[in-house]
């Protein structure tokens, strides 16, 4: 069995977390949870274990300070609310960063990645694990829960918007931002690569490297040079929305599904 300590200071993300686990790795053996800086010295000084999901923000500090204290050389599958951490975490044993709302087959490949470099296998029993997890990692995109709304800064207050009041992600200037419906744009503190995690893919599509659209807000496409589709969007972006060659098969099926 593959010894595994969760550290989480939020009881509903450690069970969700612990449920998760059990479902995708069954020969994991989670020894505790623990929600605390010195609590976790204090295990990691009379236990040893194989894996370690480390939440960054704890109930008495940074999980940071736990390597000031004691030395770590486990490998670690950090889990945390906010982006700001992914530099210094990888300075550590780190297997992956998971942003929360933790998702199942985010948690798939972070478990996947962990058994290929720290638990090399006979040729033929690795192919059988990686089909199992494709497996597991298939049911898991039409299982999974996505996000149903996000918070934004407005002005001085903080804003819930509804995922179906989005017309789009977009990406300029270095930032990235949401478009509502009714012609509204907020900053977000999220990568469209982390969007397309959290959304539902059945209605948001990837056009391109700098947006994703609801299957809504497309009203129709053209043809663009050759193969290439031009998107006619409502509310529109401050940019042109173009499909590319390779993008377009995709596109028109799930547009047309």
């Amino acid at each position: 069995m593959i010894k595994v300590l969760i550290v989480e200071d939020e009881m509903p993300s450690a069970r969700k977390l612990k449920a998760f686990i059990e479902q995708i790795a069954p020969d994991f053996e989670i020894l505790d949870i623990l929600d605390s800086v010195e609590q976790t010295v204090q295990f990691l000084s009379d236990y040893t274990v194989d894996l370690i999901f480390l939440d960054i923000q704890l109930s008495d500090g940074i999980s940071f300070s736990i390597f000031d204290k004691i030395k770590v050389e486990t490998p670690i599958i950090f889990t945390t609310a906010f982006n700001q951490y992914a530099i210094e975490a990888f300075e550590q044993v780190s297997v992956d960063y998971l942003l929360k709302p933790l998702v199942k087959d985010r948690l798939i490949q972070a478990i996947e990645k962990f058994r290929k470099i720290y638990l090399p296998q006979e040729p033929d029993t690795q192919a059988i694990n990686y089909q199992l997890l494709n497996t597991l990692l298939a049911e898991a995109k039409q299982n999974r829960d996505y996000q149903e709304r996000f918070m934004v800064h407005f002005r001085d207050k903080i804003k819930t918007i509804l995922v179906g009041e989005i017309a789009a992600f977009y990406a300029e200037n270095r930032s990235v931002f949401i478009l509502t419906y009714d012609g509204h744009y907020y900053d977000i503190s999220y990568t469209l690569e982390q969007l397309e995690e959290r959304i539902n893919p059945r209605i948001f599509f990837r056009a391109n490297r700098k947006c994703i659209v609801h299957i809504n807000a497309v009203k129709e496409a053209i043809v663009y040079s050759k193969s290439k589709l031009k998107l006619h969007l409502q509310p529109g972006l401050p940019f042109d929305v173009i499909i590319s060659s390779e993008k377009t098969p995709k596109f028109k099926k799930w547009l047309s599904q």
